[in-house]
């Protein structure tokens, strides 16, 4: 295995800085968001544990130099807030297009990665008419006909990374997760995308839920 350590962090920009706007009531949460750029809603919903932080600055950067783009942080995860009850992934679309009521965005180009390409499926199912268009990103249906990883990259996922330094989320993250040719390689740019993914970290509850709400999800006959 490819041993590796983190470096200080540099002090160069980034595109993105912290914009703490007023968190919007949806539903039963309280929900943290920023905007960025102009245009056309474009609405992104990130991964399992993961906030908006987790998002490539630059990534942002250029898609809101064309549209507007919206990123928050889903139930459970981030400034948002994270109650200690049955999460579904119904409940977290709904909790999108909360989002979406609350910024009077009647429609929008719909992008879900991993766990939130199965909320952006999930709101294309129950709300059609607010999708102008879907993109789903490293994600799958559900259920028995999808392709799941193997156990250790769950047992992975459901680390209690509130109790670990970010060398040892490392040590245990990156081995599973990217190639050794990579931490090898490029150990600078895995370093800052651990460093975004974990700036917050999330409750070892709460990335429960999320994972017991994505092990109930299956749009295969639906879709």
């Amino acid at each position: 295995m490819t041993k590796f350590f983190l470096k200080k962090k540099s002090n160069r920009k980034i595109f993105r800085e912290d914009i703490h706007l007023p968190k919007i009531k949806v539903n039963d949460i309280n929900m943290y968001y920023e905007i960025h750029g102009d245009g056309f809603p474009f609405v992104m919903i990130a991964g399992m544990g993961a906030s908006l932080d987790s998002w490539t600055p630059a990534l942002i950067e250029r898609i809101s130099n064309r549209v507007k783009t919206i990123i928050f942080d889903n139930r459970g995860v981030g400034r948002t807030d994270k109650p200690d009850i049955p999460y579904s992934i119904k409940m977290m679309a709904d909790d999108t297009i909360g989002l979406m009521d609350a910024l009077n965005i009647k429609r929008a180009y719909i992008f879900g990665h991993s766990l939130g390409g199965y909320i952006a499926q999930e709101i294309i199912l129950n709300y059609p008419k607010r999708v102008e268009k879907l993109v789903l990103c490293s994600t799958d249906c559900g259920g028995g006909e999808a392709v799941w990883p193997l156990a250790e990259v769950f047992e992975t996922m459901l680390t209690d990374t509130e109790v670990l330094t970010l060398e040892e989320i490392f040590h245990i993250w990156a081995p599973i997760l990217v190639t050794e040719d990579t931490i090898k390689n490029k150990p600078e740019l895995i370093e800052e995308e651990f460093r975004r993914y974990f700036k917050i970290r999330t409750p070892l509850y709460s990335l429960k839920r999320q994972g017991e709400a994505a092990g109930q999800f299956n749009s295969y006959r639906r879709l």
